[in-house]
């Protein structure tokens, strides 16, 4: 979400790629700069430094209100903006995460198939297998960050008794049905009532907020775990398929794309250089499951 907004805005960043596949997340380095975050990214601009994704989409759509253009995030003020917060927090308390792992450990709950690659699964199951026992292990090393440590590990030991609970995964993906059926029913609106303003619709209008980029995401996540068919086939939610499809052909969308593309070379140059890390000095992108970021803001000239 957050290099989805960075993109919309044309924000210019330094990157440094965080490999959650091989657990770069709990580094004792990241843990300092995000001691309370799961996961990444983190956003630093300055002496700023801001970890939850919702928050550094604020931010970015805070400093680039001069720039021209819609802001991702509409001031509460207006009936947009309190509209776009609701379904910013319906997508936040869906568990992702859950889904993801849930679908990697019980294949069959897939309706087409899981499309990320199976070497990745395999990598994330074994990685997230010794992540209870590797959190307090850095616990230990590193006494200042304990708190940290093992509160990652708790939420570690909790996730991983609902991921292999097929049950508990079940009950997730049913919960999402109401969701969807409510997103259909929001679209198929904003085409009714919005028709003759403009040829491309979101979900409160012409403007793409935070709110898109959110969903735009989720419905992402949803084909690569084969979900698609389940939660928006084009025969019972045709509005969110063409939302869907006018998502993929953003260029912000597709910049994405074009570095998930890359990923598979990003992530074995970074074990490459995690092995010998004399062999490479060299700063590498990447994005897409398996990979986060550490998101410097660059200083530029009009700054």
């Amino acid at each position: 979400m957050v290099l989805f907004a960075l993109n919309e805005k044309d924000v210019v960043v330094k990157k440094k790629l965080v490999s959650l596949s091989s657990g770069q997340q709990n580094e004792s380095w990241y843990v300092r700069l995000n001691p309370d975050g799961y996961h990444t990214p983190v956003l630093k601009h300055g002496e700023k430094v801001i970890v939850e994704p919702d928050d550094i989409i604020d931010y970015i759509s805070q400093i680039t209100q001069g720039a021209g253009g819609h802001p991702l995030v509409p001031s509460l003020d207006s009936e947009l903006g309190k509209n776009v917060q609701r379904m910013r927090k319906k997508l936040d308390s869906i568990p992702v995460d859950i889904l993801t792992y849930g679908v990697i450990y019980h294949p069959h709950l897939s309706t087409t198939g899981c499309l990320i690659p199976y070497a990745m699964q395999r990598s994330m199951k074994e990685n997230f297998e010794k992540r209870l026992s590797l959190l307090i292990e850095l616990a230990t090393r590193h006494p200042e960050l304990r708190d940290s440590y093992l509160n990652k590990s708790q939420l570690a030991a909790s996730n991983f008794d609902t991921i292999t609970d097929v049950d508990r995964v079940k009950a997730q993906l049913d919960d999402l049905m109401n969701f969807f059926a409510e997103v259909e029913e929001q679209l198929r609106k904003i085409r009714e009532e919005g028709s003759f303003i403009s040829d491309e619709l979101w979900l409160f209008g012409p403007m793409f907020t935070a709110a898109d980029i959110g969903l735009a995401v989720l419905l992402h996540r949803l084909t690569l775990l084969g979900l698609a068919r389940r939660f928006f086939p084009p025969d019972r939610c045709p509005c969110i398929h063409q939302y869907f499809y006018q998502v993929q052909k953003r260029p912000a969308f597709q910049k994405i794309q074009h570095e998930i593309g890359m990923l598979r070379l990003t992530l074995a140059l970074q074990t490459l250089k995690a092995a010998s890390p004399y062999l490479l000095a060299l700063g590498i992108v990447g994005a897409g499951i398996g990979a986060g970021y550490y998101v410097y803001k660059k200083i530029n000239e009009s700054e």
